[in-house]
Protein backbone atom coordinates (compact mmCIF):
# COMPACT_ATOMS: atom_id res chain seq x y z
CA UNK A 1 0.00 0.00 0.00
CA UNK A 2 1.71 3.54 -0.79
CA UNK A 3 0.58 6.48 0.81
CA UNK A 4 1.89 10.40 0.41
CA UNK A 5 4.07 11.71 2.83
CA UNK A 6 2.27 14.05 5.44
CA UNK A 7 -1.03 12.16 4.87
CA UNK A 8 -1.68 12.11 8.37
CA UNK A 9 -0.77 15.70 9.10
CA UNK A 10 -4.54 17.16 9.15
CA UNK A 11 -5.18 14.95 12.18
CA UNK A 12 -1.69 14.85 13.54
CA UNK A 13 -0.99 11.43 12.68
CA UNK A 14 2.96 11.45 11.44
CA UNK A 15 4.65 9.47 8.58
CA UNK A 16 6.28 6.69 10.99
CA UNK A 17 2.80 5.93 12.21
CA UNK A 18 1.60 4.74 8.91
CA UNK A 19 4.78 3.22 8.32
CA UNK A 20 4.72 1.13 11.40
CA UNK A 21 0.66 -0.11 10.38
CA UNK A 22 2.36 -1.36 7.00
CA UNK A 23 3.01 1.53 3.94
CA UNK A 24 4.91 2.57 2.15
CA UNK A 25 5.82 6.28 1.17
CA UNK A 26 6.23 7.32 -2.09
CA UNK A 27 5.96 10.26 -4.44
CA UNK A 28 2.46 11.93 -5.15
CA UNK A 29 3.39 10.88 -8.79
CA UNK A 30 3.67 6.71 -8.13
CA UNK A 31 0.85 7.27 -5.42
CA UNK A 32 -1.62 8.57 -8.43
CA UNK A 33 -0.45 5.80 -10.70
CA UNK A 34 -1.82 2.65 -8.58
CA UNK A 35 -4.62 0.67 -10.07
CA UNK A 36 -6.31 1.42 -7.35
CA UNK A 37 -6.38 4.73 -5.55
CA UNK A 38 -8.38 5.84 -2.48
CA UNK A 39 -9.18 9.07 -1.14
CA UNK A 40 -11.72 10.07 1.51
CA UNK A 41 -13.01 12.86 -0.46
CA UNK A 42 -12.25 13.94 -3.79
CA UNK A 43 -14.35 17.04 -4.42
CA UNK A 44 -11.58 19.28 -7.02
CA UNK A 45 -11.97 17.92 -10.91
CA UNK A 46 -8.21 18.99 -11.31
CA UNK A 47 -7.18 15.90 -9.25
CA UNK A 48 -8.97 13.28 -11.92
CA UNK A 49 -6.92 14.02 -14.36
CA UNK A 50 -4.03 12.23 -12.71
CA UNK A 51 -5.86 9.08 -13.59
CA UNK A 52 -5.66 7.20 -16.63
CA UNK A 53 -8.36 4.67 -17.98
CA UNK A 54 -7.34 1.97 -16.46
CA UNK A 55 -7.21 2.89 -12.93
CA UNK A 56 -9.89 2.28 -10.59
CA UNK A 57 -10.19 5.36 -7.75
CA UNK A 58 -12.87 5.82 -4.85
CA UNK A 59 -13.35 8.73 -3.09
CA UNK A 60 -16.97 9.88 -1.27
CA UNK A 61 -17.56 11.83 -4.45
CA UNK A 62 -21.56 13.20 -4.34
CA UNK A 63 -20.93 13.59 -7.77
CA UNK A 64 -24.12 13.64 -8.88
CA UNK A 65 -24.51 17.08 -7.33
CA UNK A 66 -21.63 18.08 -8.82
CA UNK A 67 -21.73 18.81 -12.69
CA UNK A 68 -18.33 19.36 -12.93
CA UNK A 69 -16.53 16.57 -11.48
CA UNK A 70 -18.52 14.48 -12.98
CA UNK A 71 -17.53 15.45 -16.36
CA UNK A 72 -14.15 15.16 -14.91
CA UNK A 73 -14.58 11.28 -14.06
CA UNK A 74 -16.63 10.89 -17.37
CA UNK A 75 -13.35 12.45 -19.04
CA UNK A 76 -10.84 10.44 -17.63
CA UNK A 77 -11.99 6.74 -18.61
CA UNK A 78 -10.94 5.57 -15.24
CA UNK A 79 -13.07 3.51 -13.18
CA UNK A 80 -14.62 5.11 -9.96
CA UNK A 81 -16.37 4.11 -7.08
CA UNK A 82 -18.53 6.41 -4.66
CA UNK A 83 -18.45 5.16 -1.29
CA UNK A 84 -21.99 7.24 -0.16
CA UNK A 85 -23.49 4.98 -2.65
CA UNK A 86 -22.37 1.50 -1.39
CA UNK A 87 -25.66 -0.31 -0.42
CA UNK A 88 -26.14 -3.60 0.80
CA UNK A 89 -29.30 -4.91 3.18
CA UNK A 90 -31.12 -1.82 1.92
CA UNK A 91 -28.51 0.41 3.86
CA UNK A 92 -25.72 2.62 3.04
CA UNK A 93 -23.44 1.70 5.48
CA UNK A 94 -19.94 4.00 4.43
CA UNK A 95 -22.46 6.80 4.95
CA UNK A 96 -22.83 6.24 8.35
CA UNK A 97 -20.11 8.25 9.84
CA UNK A 98 -20.54 11.22 7.83
CA UNK A 99 -24.37 11.29 8.30
CA UNK A 100 -24.31 10.52 12.02
CA UNK A 101 -21.52 13.79 12.26
CA UNK A 102 -23.63 15.76 10.27
CA UNK A 103 -26.86 15.11 12.38
CA UNK A 104 -25.29 16.10 15.78
CA UNK A 105 -24.05 19.11 14.19
CA UNK A 106 -26.69 19.79 12.67
CA UNK A 107 -28.63 19.74 16.13
CA UNK A 108 -25.64 22.21 17.68
CA UNK A 109 -25.72 24.42 15.18
CA UNK A 110 -29.13 24.44 15.45
CA UNK A 111 -29.11 25.82 19.10
CA UNK A 112 -26.55 28.28 18.18
CA UNK A 113 -28.99 29.82 15.74
CA UNK A 114 -31.49 29.38 18.27
CA UNK A 115 -29.59 31.95 20.28
CA UNK A 116 -28.60 34.29 17.78
CA UNK A 117 -29.40 37.47 18.31
CA UNK A 118 -32.33 37.22 15.34
CA UNK A 119 -33.30 33.55 17.17
CA UNK A 120 -36.18 32.09 18.85
CA UNK A 121 -33.66 33.23 22.43
CA UNK A 122 -34.48 29.34 23.87
CA UNK A 123 -31.95 26.80 25.23
CA UNK A 124 -31.68 23.53 23.32
CA UNK A 125 -28.83 22.46 26.18
CA UNK A 126 -30.54 20.54 29.23
CA UNK A 127 -34.18 21.12 30.95
CA UNK A 128 -34.18 24.12 33.19
CA UNK A 129 -36.91 24.02 35.70
CA UNK A 130 -39.75 26.56 34.98
CA UNK A 131 -38.77 26.56 31.11
CA UNK A 132 -40.51 24.65 28.36
CA UNK A 133 -38.57 22.37 26.16
CA UNK A 134 -37.08 22.90 23.03
CA UNK A 135 -39.78 21.62 20.15
CA UNK A 136 -37.14 19.87 17.56
CA UNK A 137 -38.92 18.55 14.39
CA UNK A 138 -35.88 16.48 12.17
CA UNK A 139 -37.22 15.31 8.80
CA UNK A 140 -35.71 11.94 7.91
CA UNK A 141 -35.09 8.69 9.93
CA UNK A 142 -31.53 7.66 8.14
CA UNK A 143 -28.16 8.54 9.17
CA UNK A 144 -28.21 11.89 9.04
CA UNK A 145 -31.93 11.76 10.77
CA UNK A 146 -31.24 9.62 13.83
CA UNK A 147 -28.23 10.98 14.74
CA UNK A 148 -29.85 14.53 15.04
CA UNK A 149 -32.59 13.05 16.77
CA UNK A 150 -30.75 10.94 19.37
CA UNK A 151 -28.36 14.15 20.15
CA UNK A 152 -31.50 16.49 20.05
CA UNK A 153 -33.38 14.39 22.96
CA UNK A 154 -30.29 13.86 24.85
CA UNK A 155 -30.52 17.24 25.05
CA UNK A 156 -33.70 17.90 26.84
CA UNK A 157 -35.41 18.63 23.29
CA UNK A 158 -39.04 17.18 22.50
CA UNK A 159 -38.17 15.25 19.08
CA UNK A 160 -40.42 14.46 16.27
CA UNK A 161 -38.90 12.42 13.41
CA UNK A 162 -41.41 12.43 10.34
CA UNK A 163 -40.21 9.49 8.49
CA UNK A 164 -40.63 9.06 4.56
CA UNK A 165 -43.53 6.78 4.95
CA UNK A 166 -45.77 4.65 6.80
CA UNK A 167 -43.12 1.96 6.14
CA UNK A 168 -40.48 3.24 7.80
CA UNK A 169 -42.25 5.27 10.29
CA UNK A 170 -42.86 1.31 11.64
CA UNK A 171 -39.77 0.40 11.11
CA UNK A 172 -37.88 3.43 13.39
CA UNK A 173 -40.89 3.24 16.37
CA UNK A 174 -39.45 -0.21 17.24
CA UNK A 175 -36.18 1.34 17.79
CA UNK A 176 -36.64 4.72 18.53
CA UNK A 177 -34.91 6.28 21.59
CA UNK A 178 -37.80 6.97 24.08
CA UNK A 179 -39.24 10.18 23.97
CA UNK A 180 -38.97 10.60 20.38
CA UNK A 181 -42.24 10.97 18.79
CA UNK A 182 -42.36 9.28 14.96
CA UNK A 183 -44.58 10.09 12.33
CA UNK A 184 -45.41 9.63 8.68
CA UNK A 185 -44.40 12.69 6.51
CA UNK A 186 -47.64 13.67 5.02
CA UNK A 187 -48.42 16.96 4.35
CA UNK A 188 -50.97 18.12 7.33
CA UNK A 189 -48.77 16.62 9.58
CA UNK A 190 -45.92 18.64 8.96
CA UNK A 191 -48.04 21.59 8.55
CA UNK A 192 -48.88 20.97 11.93
CA UNK A 193 -45.85 20.07 12.97
CA UNK A 194 -43.60 22.83 11.55
CA UNK A 195 -46.53 25.42 13.36
CA UNK A 196 -44.77 24.33 16.71
CA UNK A 197 -41.20 23.86 15.53
CA UNK A 198 -37.98 25.55 17.42
CA UNK A 199 -36.38 23.92 15.26
CA UNK A 200 -36.70 22.05 12.21
CA UNK A 201 -33.82 19.99 10.34
CA UNK A 202 -33.98 18.21 7.18
CA UNK A 203 -32.38 15.28 7.02
CA UNK A 204 -33.99 13.12 3.76
CA UNK A 205 -31.52 11.03 2.20
CA UNK A 206 -30.43 12.63 -1.12
CA UNK A 207 -32.27 15.71 -2.57
CA UNK A 208 -32.56 16.02 -6.32
CA UNK A 209 -33.37 18.28 -9.31
CA UNK A 210 -36.59 16.53 -9.91
CA UNK A 211 -37.07 16.02 -5.75
CA UNK A 212 -40.25 18.58 -5.30
CA UNK A 213 -40.07 21.19 -2.15
CA UNK A 214 -41.20 20.40 1.01
CA UNK A 215 -41.05 23.41 2.93
CA UNK A 216 -42.16 26.70 0.66
CA UNK A 217 -41.89 29.91 1.41
CA UNK A 218 -45.42 30.41 2.20
CA UNK A 219 -44.71 27.64 5.27
CA UNK A 220 -42.86 30.30 6.86
CA UNK A 221 -45.75 32.69 7.59
CA UNK A 222 -47.03 29.73 10.10
CA UNK A 223 -43.68 29.15 11.55
CA UNK A 224 -43.09 30.37 15.62
CA UNK A 225 -41.23 33.95 14.97
CA UNK A 226 -37.68 33.56 14.96
CA UNK A 227 -37.45 29.56 14.32
CA UNK A 228 -34.81 28.00 12.46
CA UNK A 229 -34.37 25.70 9.98
CA UNK A 230 -31.17 23.70 9.05
CA UNK A 231 -30.48 21.90 6.37
CA UNK A 232 -28.67 19.19 7.08
CA UNK A 233 -28.17 16.84 3.46
CA UNK A 234 -27.93 20.46 1.57
CA UNK A 235 -30.15 19.63 -1.61
CA UNK A 236 -29.15 21.10 -4.91
CA UNK A 237 -31.42 22.43 -7.49
CA UNK A 238 -34.59 23.16 -6.38
CA UNK A 239 -34.11 21.17 -3.48
CA UNK A 240 -36.11 19.72 -0.86
CA UNK A 241 -35.63 23.29 1.15
CA UNK A 242 -35.23 26.01 -1.14
CA UNK A 243 -35.97 28.72 1.66
CA UNK A 244 -32.46 27.45 2.87
CA UNK A 245 -31.51 29.02 -0.30
CA UNK A 246 -27.55 28.56 -1.32
CA UNK A 247 -24.59 26.94 0.49
CA UNK A 248 -23.25 28.74 3.98
CA UNK A 249 -19.65 28.74 4.94
CA UNK A 250 -18.90 27.88 8.59
CA UNK A 251 -19.98 30.81 10.70
CA UNK A 252 -21.77 32.58 8.81
CA UNK A 253 -25.08 34.28 9.98
CA UNK A 254 -28.22 32.36 9.11
CA UNK A 255 -29.86 33.37 6.45
CA UNK A 256 -33.42 35.32 7.04
CA UNK A 257 -36.60 34.16 5.13
CA UNK A 258 -39.86 35.54 6.22
CA UNK A 259 -38.53 35.85 9.85
CA UNK A 260 -37.24 32.27 10.20
CA UNK A 261 -33.56 31.61 10.21
CA UNK A 262 -31.53 29.25 7.99
CA UNK A 263 -28.52 27.73 8.31
CA UNK A 264 -27.08 25.18 5.40
CA UNK A 265 -23.69 23.80 5.44
CA UNK A 266 -22.48 20.59 3.70
CA UNK A 267 -19.27 20.43 5.33
CA UNK A 268 -19.51 19.43 8.53
CA UNK A 269 -16.78 16.16 9.14
CA UNK A 270 -14.25 18.31 7.62
CA UNK A 271 -14.85 21.00 11.05
CA UNK A 272 -13.90 17.54 12.99
CA UNK A 273 -11.56 15.43 10.85
CA UNK A 274 -9.85 13.57 13.89
CA UNK A 275 -13.12 12.00 14.96
CA UNK A 276 -14.28 12.17 11.30
CA UNK A 277 -11.25 9.98 10.51
CA UNK A 278 -11.02 7.94 13.29
CA UNK A 279 -15.14 6.80 12.59
CA UNK A 280 -14.87 6.77 9.18
CA UNK A 281 -11.73 4.34 8.92
CA UNK A 282 -13.13 2.28 11.92
CA UNK A 283 -16.45 1.76 9.93
CA UNK A 284 -15.01 1.88 6.28
CA UNK A 285 -11.95 -0.51 6.15
CA UNK A 286 -14.08 -3.78 5.63
CA UNK A 287 -15.80 -2.59 2.61
CA UNK A 288 -12.59 -0.60 1.28
CA UNK A 289 -10.65 -4.09 1.22
CA UNK A 290 -13.82 -5.83 -0.21
CA UNK A 291 -13.03 -3.03 -2.92
CA UNK A 292 -9.64 -3.68 -3.42
CA UNK A 293 -10.68 -7.40 -3.65
CA UNK A 294 -13.56 -6.68 -6.59
CA UNK A 295 -10.60 -4.62 -8.39
CA UNK A 296 -7.76 -6.36 -8.05
CA UNK A 297 -8.56 -9.71 -7.65
CA UNK A 298 -11.85 -9.68 -9.61
CA UNK A 299 -13.74 -10.62 -6.44
CA UNK A 300 -18.04 -10.85 -7.41
CA UNK A 301 -19.46 -8.54 -4.73
CA UNK A 302 -22.58 -7.42 -5.67
CA UNK A 303 -22.82 -4.68 -3.15
CA UNK A 304 -19.57 -3.42 -3.96
CA UNK A 305 -20.81 -2.56 -7.44
CA UNK A 306 -23.28 -0.60 -6.28
CA UNK A 307 -20.82 1.76 -5.63
CA UNK A 308 -19.62 2.00 -9.53
CA UNK A 309 -20.76 5.22 -11.00
CA UNK A 310 -18.65 6.02 -13.51
CA UNK A 311 -16.99 3.60 -16.05
CA UNK A 312 -15.86 3.28 -19.87
CA UNK A 313 -16.36 7.40 -20.03
CA UNK A 314 -20.27 7.09 -19.50
CA UNK A 315 -21.84 7.30 -15.68
CA UNK A 316 -22.91 3.61 -14.80
CA UNK A 317 -24.81 4.48 -11.69
CA UNK A 318 -28.63 4.94 -11.74
CA UNK A 319 -28.57 8.14 -9.68
CA UNK A 320 -25.42 9.65 -11.62
CA UNK A 321 -26.95 8.61 -15.23
CA UNK A 322 -30.25 10.72 -14.15
CA UNK A 323 -28.11 13.69 -12.91
CA UNK A 324 -26.21 13.57 -16.24
CA UNK A 325 -28.77 14.24 -18.29
CA UNK A 326 -29.99 17.51 -16.46
CA UNK A 327 -26.65 18.48 -16.65
CA UNK A 328 -27.01 18.09 -20.64
CA UNK A 329 -24.00 14.85 -20.66
CA UNK A 330 -24.57 11.96 -22.76
CA UNK A 331 -26.14 9.38 -20.49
Amino acid sequence: MLAEPGIGRGIFLDDEMYQRAGATLAAPADVWASPLVLRYKSSDPADIERVAPDQHIGALFHAEGDPGLLTALVNSGATAWSYELLSEDGRFPLGRPGGQIAGIQAILAGAQALQHPSGRGVLLGGRVPGAEPVDVVVIGSGNVGRAAALTAAQLGARVTVLTSGPRTRDAYRTDAPAGITVLANEPPVLRECLSHADLVVGAILISTYDTPPMIHETDLVDMRPSAVIVDATCGYGPGYLPTAGPLQKPGDPPRIVRGVLHVKVDIWPALVPVTASHAYAANAAPYLVRLAETVLRGRDDAAVQTARIVAGNAPVHPVIRQHARFYGMAS
